[in-house]
């Protein structure tokens, strides 16, 4: 990416959009809304009281893949991180998951011959679309509270192995669901390019398949957060808590 092309602080919010519209849930994240006239990016910043630096690093890692400034955002607060994460998880969960169990459905309902494959493809999704509900959950009631608790003043005499269980985190399981979630979509992804049968509409079927991709991105970035500043950060706050025991 050019540096002209790196979302800063004077761009107008509006034309941030403009140049990338996949940004749009990524915003919205901040929980800013539409309607911010010609204001630049920090403006709507200070109106809204979001850390300006912290917003452009996560608005300019989904824009651009290459643009991770790693050192940086582990400098970062890890509420404001965990905050963020939350507010990705509501995307997936309002938005993300029942729009796409309704275009699978559409696509179902177009079917107009042997429509087996497709029937096979809407369990598929039942089930994963279960499967990621319960990692998002067992994140908000195990892995994000475990993260905060480590950093809340009240909890710093008690011993890390009593926090870790009170909390029931295991970092084995959490890489497990992780890659699961990412591996699955991939698979839904190709039974919809490889195996579906001639009888259904194409136009909504090509819907489905652009929607996913974007899903899938959205996870990984999602992913790579998590796995590459938080949990370094967790292991660090640990190290510590041994350190003073």
């Amino acid at each position: 990416m050019t540096k002209k092309n790196i979302v800063t602080r004077d761009i107008k919010m509006a034309d941030v959009i403009h140049m990338n519209y996949l940004l749009l849930p990524v915003i919205n994240r901040f929980d800013i809304k539409l309607g911010f006239g010609d204001k630049t990016v920090e403006q709507v910043c200070s109106e809204y009281g979001i850390n300006l630096s912290f917003f452009l690093d996560i608005i300019n890692t989904y824009h651009d893949p290459k643009y991770f400034p790693l050192d940086k955002m582990r400098e970062y607060p890890i509420n404001l991180i965990v905050n963020y994460l939350l507010k990705s998880h509501e995307h997936y969960t309002q938005k993300m998951l029942p729009e796409t169990e309704q275009m699978i459905d559409e696509l179902v309902h177009s079917c107009r011959g042997d429509c087996d494959n497709l029937r096979l493809i809407e369990d598929f999704y039942k089930k994963y679309k279960t499967e990621l509900e319960n990692h998002l959950k067992s994140e908000e009631e195990k892995f994000f509270p475990y993260v905060k608790a480590l950093i809340d003043k009240k909890e710093k005499e008690k011993n890390l192995e009593a926090i870790r269980r009170k909390y029931n985190f295991s970092y084995a399981s959490h890489s497990i669901e992780h890659e699961s979630v990412i591996t699955k979509l991939l698979d839904l992804k190709n039974i919809l390019i490889k195996y579906l049968p001639p009888d259904y509409d194409h136009g909504k079927c090509n819907n489905l398949l652009y929607w996913l991709f974007l899903f899938e991105d959205d996870l990984r970035d999602h992913e790579r957060l998590e796995d590459v500043i938080l949990l370094p950060a967790l292991e660090n706050i640990e190290a510590q808590y041994r350190q003073n025991k």
